[in-house]
């Protein structure tokens, strides 16, 4: 998730409430080995699909002019579509079959604070902040698989795929940063960027992967950055479109601490155009970053079991980000 970039129309006054709803979906079925498109995944339609939808509530108050607090409670609905293949030379798919995960995810609070007072820098300003995600959201929900056993397909109930986990079961150390410039008369240039340090190694959650340094769930480090403009084309009625580089991923070492265990670190760079409605005490944004350019990197598990050794992921052509909020 990411807020809209206002510039100096983000300040808040000291002692307001502001609360938020905001809602992302993904569509992921597009593997990618490095930066190398996987095509014969849909030819052969042996594709993962996730469907992934994020709704998120945060409530947020002005301690004073330049400090604010919030927190954030994330719920999510999502589906995995896998095949099921037998052991035979040619691998042949037999099936398709869907799990899914639904729930609360992690919950996350952060402190901000303007480094500039706010009554006497309207033209540029920069935010700092600092935080924390707590391992509120399941990290070992279950469904039923289908495996193919002595002949025949089975169900088998597993741990779903880390795709769809609501949470991960870590706690994790947040930083933040919004940085904003009036060039002129309502256009701002903005950067804004978020990491999420997560200081433990694995969470014990099994995978059920064949490869020995992958039978656990790691837990990773995640990171957002996006820079760009927005421009208020219609003052009167508060429209702004804004127009932003973004970045997002999962590194392959964390920040804190050890990598191992099964992770999919990679990372998709995107073009993200929105628009910004300001009105009142209300504020409603709606973008959708398109990817240009998406990597799976190899992971430690990866370069442990060998030089050659490069596993895939499957990421989604475009986001939708939609947020309402209100002051009061």
């Amino acid at each position: 998730m990411s807020a809209p970039s206002l510039g100096a129309a983000s300040y808040q006054k000291p002692g307001t409430w502001t609360t938020a709803f905001s809602y992302r979906y993904q569509h992921s079925d597009r593997h990618f080995v490095g930066s190398e498109e996987q095509k014969q995944r849909q030819e052969e339609g042996s594709q993962v699909i996730n469907d992934i939808n994020l709704m998120e509530l945060s409530l947020g108050y002005a301690i004073t002019k330049r400090f604010t607090a919030s927190l954030s409670i994330p719920f999510q609905v999502a589906t995995r579509s896998q095949v099921v293949r037998s052991n035979d030379a040619a691998r042949t798919i037999l099936d398709r079959y869907h799990t899914s995960a639904d729930g609360i995810g992690d919950v996350r609070g952060l402190a901000t604070c303007w480094l500039m007072d706010p009554d006497q820098s309207k033209k540029w300003n920069v935010s700092l902040g600092a935080g924390f995600k707590a391992p509120t959201g399941e990290k070992d929900a279950r469904d039923t698989f289908q495996v193919f056993r002595n002949g025949q397909i089975v169900a088998e109930e597993r741990t779903v795929d880390q795709s769809i986990q609501p949470g991960d079961g870590g706690w994790g150390v947040i930083a933040d940063i919004y940085a904003f410039r009036e060039v002129v008369t309502n256009f701002n240039l903005f950067i804004a960027g978020t990491y999420i340090a997560t200081p433990q190694e694995e969470n014990g959650v099994p995978t059920y992967r064949s490869n020995p340094y992958e039978q656990v769930m790691s837990i990773a480090d995640q990171y957002l950055a996006r820079g760009g403009f927005g421009y208020t084309f219609l003052p009167k009625l508060g429209l702004t479109f804004t127009l932003a580089g973004r970045i997002e991923g999962v590194p392959v070492r964390d920040l804190i601490g050890g990598s191992d265990g099964f992770r999919r670190p990679g990372f998709a760079v995107a073009i993200e155009p929105g628009l910004v409605l300001v009105k009142n005490s209300w504020t409603a944004a709606l973008s959708a970053p398109v990817a240009l350019h998406r990597n799976r990197q190899r992971s430690v598990a990866d370069m442990k079991t060998g030089p050659n050794v490069h596993g895939d992921a499957a990421f989604a052509d475009y986001v939708i980000l939609f947020s309402l909020g209100k002051a009061f």
